[in-house]
């Protein structure tokens, strides 16, 4: 049940979730992806990202951590091998039918913890389907993941990015060792970036479209520098970054929770009283 205080779903009891249930406790649902990642990140980086950060804010809000959801919408890797192309409608289906369940089930505070970025848009379509359907108010958490990369150029004089979260969450999550980012001969002092310059192109016109990547450092640039002694230095500035996004966070989701439990009670909508 229990690592260093951390409560994992899949090894509780039915009675010891019940009690967590009785007490509206939280329950966090980490949502990753298996996809392409560069040259030299894992598989699963977002998978082991996610679950980095429910083992970051569980102890703070006493939250059980519920088994990741690893198979979702790649995005712009899906035809490289490895990467496991679940459709945008798949991964929201599948989502929304955990969500759901998890509700039926009485458990009224869900947080789905994602990092994944394709995952942003099908998730706000998770919540918004559930609130039209049931009024329930389940939320999605994402740490301030621009911030963690801010500190780590800082600090370490490279935008190492995705690579330094990786890193450091599968230290936080005891899988350190199980990756070694200066293995590889390969340096290549690239960032990430778009396939086409014709992408880039449409952007400035505030238009988007689904691509493909073309190289793998489009999607996870590698830059020289890091070693797994680095690893608990970035998993400490992961955790401090995900720590003050995350403060708080319980206290304010109980109160959104009852101020639109009160606007669905009242309808203001129904007798709004239209000026003349």
């Amino acid at each position: 049940m229990a690592e260093n205080g951390l409560k994992f779903a899949d090894t509780m009891t039915s009675g010891q979730m019940a009690a967590h249930r009785r007490k509206n406790g939280i329950v966090l649902l980490p949502l990753g992806c298996f996809e392409m990642h560069g040259v030299h990140v894992g598989m699963s980086c977002d998978s082991f990202i996610a679950e980095a950060a429910c083992r970051i804010v569980a102890p703070e809000w006493d939250a059980v951590i519920l088994p990741t959801i690893h198979y979702t919408f790649p995005g712009a890797t899906g035809p490289w091998p490895g990467s496991v192309a679940v459709s945008p409608e798949e991964t929201f289906q599948y989502a929304r039918a955990v969500v759901m369940a998890l509700l039926k089930n009485g458990f009224k505070r869900v947080v789905l913890v994602n990092l994944h970025g394709p995952n942003g848009f099908v998730l706000q379509m998770v919540l918004r389907s559930i609130f039209e359907e049931t009024g329930e108010t389940p939320i999605v958490f994402a740490p301030r993941y621009g911030e963690f990369c801010r500190r780590v150029q800082e600090e370490f004089g490279q935008p190492h990015g995705e690579a330094a979260c990786y890193l450091a969450s599968l230290y936080i999550c005891g899988r350190q060792g199980e990756s070694d980012p200066s293995a590889s001969e390969q340096q290549k002092l690239e960032g990430p970036g778009w396939p086409f310059p014709g992408f880039g192109d449409l952007r400035r016109h505030g238009a988007s479209a689904a691509l493909y990547f073309t190289e793998p450092n489009h999607h996870v640039g590698r830059y020289p520098g890091l070693t797994l002694d680095d690893a608990p230095r970035l998993a400490e500035i992961w955790a401090d970054v995900t720590l003050e996004s995350a403060r708080g966070l319980p206290e304010d989701y109980e109160r959104f929770q009852a101020d639109m439990q009160r606007a669905l009670q009242d309808a203001p909508w129904d007798g709004y009283n239209w000026p003349e």
